[in-house]
């Protein structure tokens, strides 16, 4: 079958390889989309992002990656979308129900849990395997592109939830990327207050506009502070409850840091950005500095429900689709999404 295979860092090639076979408890997809996640883009730098956020240190990635971890397709006359990790069910977290933070993790489209394969299995290929348990069917309102989102929906989802969001909760979200764009709507579905959206991109700030963020800030980094004043000014000099930052910007974080309020939050989604200082004045008054890290399998589900009846709309998103053949050129477009006019692309094999 064809596949995109990244053989080495900045080195994606779509090439034939062996098809995959299923093994006990899973299925084979015929993949019809998969979504160029952010970390598709890092492993394709060389970079480990899985290992980063959810172990704590780097870890080098297998040669010949199959990527694609943002699944939708046909499976036994069903159409799907698939959850793309699976925790080893043994280790301490799983058995406290925090099957996210597995160490064990092996993970469609990421390097984890493939060790001795030759090829791990990714949805950037005709075909995929899944564990039965884990291909969702989709409602007729979904179509298979949008199913795509449901890996980056389950991702805000859990932020929103450790973030503990109440009615009418003040927030801000930066990075308007389509993790940042569903977790503005998320939180609203949390019944959460104003949406707040900053992004240096003008597309991105038109489609958080679009999506119903009352307030969309088209920010360089010289004007993260003036943006900063109009919070504080907005909020009565109180800030925001939670700031959910999805950039891994130190200049963003610090912007963050200072627009949160008493007892408030800042959700960090792309980690800490090297060089964070804070102050004993920054953490006063029960403030608190805390990461994310991808989704519980209930959440996905949840995410899936918030889909299904309107709360999240993902279509807004998709501006670029590219067939199989054309990878090279879909990973080209993702890298530089303002010189395409991007924001989520799409992969169709």
């Amino acid at each position: 079958m064809k596949a995109a295979v990244l053989r080495g860092p900045r080195d994606l090639a779509v090439l034939d390889i062996p098809r995959p076979e299923a093994g006990p408890g899973e299925a084979l997809v015929e993949v019809k989309a998969c979504g160029i996640c952010g970390s598709d883009l890092r492993y394709f730098e060389g970079e480990n992002p899985w290992a980063k956020h959810t172990l704590g240190h780097e870890k080098p990635n297998p040669p010949n990656m199959v990527l694609g971890h943002e699944i939708g397709g046909r499976c036994e006359g069903a159409r799907v979308a698939l959850l793309a990790f699976k925790g080893c069910g043994r280790c301490v977290q799983c058995r406290r129900g925090r099957e996210s933070l597995c160490a064990h993790t092996a993970h469609l489209g990421h390097g984890a849990g493939w060790e001795g394969s030759a090829y791990n299995p990714g949805g950037m290929a005709e075909v995929c395997p899944v564990w039965r348990e884990f291909a969702f069917e989709l409602p007729e309102g979904i179509s298979l592109a949008e199913g795509t989102f449901l890996d980056g929906l389950g991702v805000a989802v859990h932020a929103a939830v450790r973030a503990a969001l109440v009615p009418g909760a003040q927030y801000v979200v930066i990075g308007a990327g389509p993790i940042g764009l569903c977790l503005l709507q998320v939180a609203r579905a949390f019944g959460a207050g104003k949406a707040r959206v900053i992004d240096i991109y003008g597309a991105a700030v038109e489609c958080a506009r679009e999506l119903g963020a009352e307030a969309a800030h088209l920010a360089g980094e010289s004007a993260l502070e003036e943006i900063g004043d109009a919070i504080l000014q907005d909020t009565q000099g109180l800030g925001v409850d939670c700031v959910f930052e999805t950039t891994g910007d130190l200049a963003a974080q610090q912007m963050g840091l200072r627009v949160l309020a008493r007892g408030g939050t800042l959700m960090l989604m792309a980690g800490a950005a090297e060089g964070l200082q804070v102050s004993t004045a920054a953490l006063s008054g029960e403030r608190q500095i805390t990461t994310s890290s991808n989704h519980l399998y209930e959440e996905y589900q949840m995410g899936l429900d918030l889909m299904a009846t309107g709360k999240v709309r993902v279509g807004p998103m998709i501006t670029h689709r590219f067939p199989l053949a054309d990878a090279v050129r879909a990973f080209e477009v993702a890298r530089d999404k303002p010189s395409h006019g991007a924001l989520k692309v799409i992969i169709e094999p």
